[in-house]
């Protein structure tokens, strides 16, 4: 059954597939790049959630403090400027990969895949929220008090730090459970 230049097949025992008509050339080819830098971006906000929540986090514990001063003060901030930057670089490609989307095919979002990436895509902007409002700014203060211990001469982190360890956690966890949430609404959206 085709409608206004889409196709919907319906398969037993009751399986939607909604196609979008390719058009060919360049509309496709700004498709696949848009694709692409999303779900590159989208690897890299994920890679470094993954790293720091469930790597680095739980064995900077099994440091010395003046070794876990030093990281902090040192290596946290390379980690943090990069996942903070994947995960903007994500939600500006996925905002352009929806503009494009919308304006080849303005009832996608009316179909079962795009009410599938609908939700992907409210769970991703809840994700930056926490990202950029809890989590990235507990992990940034972490790194200037850890670097003001160091000049100072200290050996153990500050009391704050502890506060804003647990604090940065928190939000870590919350952020990768999210983000999990979030690939697999995308995933869906692209195999259903």
């Amino acid at each position: 059954m085709k409608t206004s230049g889409t196709m919907i097949k319906v398969g037993w025992p009751v399986h939607f597939k909604y196609e979008r008509p390719h058009s060919g050339g360049v509309t496709d080819i700004v498709l696949a790049a848009l694709v692409f830098a999303h779900v590159l971006a989208a690897m890299g906000w994920l890679g470094g959630a993954l790293l720091t929540t469930l790597a680095v986090g739980p064995n900077l514990r099994k440091l010395t403090q003046a070794a876990s001063l030093e990281f902090n003060a040192r290596v946290l901030p390379s980690m943090v400027n990069f996942t903070q930057v994947a995960a903007a670089l994500t939600i500006l490609f996925g905002l352009a990969l929806l503009g494009y989307v919308y304006s080849q095919d303005s009832t996608y979002f009316s179909s079962i895949a795009g009410m599938d990436a609908s939700i992907g895509i409210v769970l991703a902007l809840i994700t930056a929220a926490v990202a950029f409002s809890l989590t990235i700014p507990s992990f940034k203060k972490i790194s200037k008090l850890a670097a003001k211990a160091i000049e100072g001469g200290q050996q153990a982190p500050p009391q704050e730090m502890m506060a804003l360890a647990k604090r940065a956690r928190t939000g870590s966890m919350i952020a990768l459970i999210l983000l999990f949430a979030t690939l697999a609404a995308m995933v869906a959206a692209g195999v259903s």
